[in-house]
């Protein structure tokens, strides 16, 4: 069984209570759970928030759109998955950041695609930054995330989760998905850090066709932003506060996901 697994908190401190803030009348949490939903590849979609009493909100919105809540360490966000993984006996996790309103789900179905095929212990597109931020999709086993605890040495390991397995290539196997030409910006930011990245998310959301329970397709937001210099020139690559390319040995092996994945999920859609 596949899990997406949302990590989400009220508290942030460049733009506090991001979480619950609204884009196009739903939370930002909203668009990324059902986002996550509509992935053909999941089984199951999971918030995992804290124990904290200020993050009840967030266990409140997350219940009102369907998904499940699971409730751990307030600051070890390993801790939190680690545990995940124990007490809900997950088999195949999907780490998705809860400041993702535009995740693709189609990106998300042929990378969950790709983990498969290759039986590596952990894929995703975030070993090479050319997807835009807030695109991420992080595959691994339950089993693979406890035997991670014990490398799990740094801060940055328990504040970000996966370092662990790309650190280690002799112990854990690693699958680099590359974004294909029509959607590589690396330096694109689609997660919502501070209020200039809530101002372009809700900008896309205005200005591009999408269905009510969807948000705008990861292709022709690109083709927006290509088009908006104004809504990208503060977008660098390397903005984010952490980068996950940095935990990258070289050697890891890569693929570049293929755009029929986006017709897969639409066939789907369609029914």
């Amino acid at each position: 069984m596949v899990c997406g697994v949302i990590q989400a908190r009220v508290f942030a401190t460049r733009l506090p209570g991001k979480t619950l803030k609204e884009i196009a009348g739903k939370s930002l949490l909203a668009w990324t759970i059902l986002a996550a939903q509509s992935c053909p590849s999941l089984d199951r979609v999971i918030v995992a928030t804290s124990s904290s009493e200020q993050d009840t909100p967030v266990v409140e919105e997350t219940q009102k759109y369907g998904a499940e809540v699971y409730r751990g360490d307030e600051d070890d966000v390993l801790a939190r998955y680690v545990s995940a993984a124990r007490d809900l006996n997950l088999d195949v996790i999907i780490r998705i950041c809860g400041d993702a309103p535009v995740f693709s789900p189609w990106v998300c179905h042929g990378i969950v695609q790709e983990y498969f095929a290759s039986g590596v212990d952990y894929a995703s597109n975030t070993s090479e930054e050319t997807f835009p931020y807030g695109t991420q999709v992080e595959i691994f086993s339950g089993e693979v995330v406890q035997r991670s605890w014990e490398l799990a040495d740094l801060r940055t390991d328990h504040e970000h989760v996966t370092p662990p397995l790309r650190r280690y290539p002799e112990v854990f196997s690693c699958l680099s998905v590359v974004a294909p030409e029509p959607i590589r910006r690396g330096h694109y930011r689609l997660c919502v850090d501070t209020q200039r990245d809530y101002e372009v998310v809700c900008e896309i959301f205005d200005q591009l066709d999408h269905e009510p329970d969807q948000p705008p397709d990861l292709v022709e937001i690109v083709a927006l932003l290509d088009s908006r210099p104004d809504l990208t020139e503060h977008m660098v690559a390397g903005s984010q506060k952490y980068s996950t390319s940095r935990d990258t040995e070289l050697g890891v092996s890569t693929v570049e996901l293929a755009l029929a994945y986006r017709d897969e999920f639409y066939e789907v859609r369609r029914g």
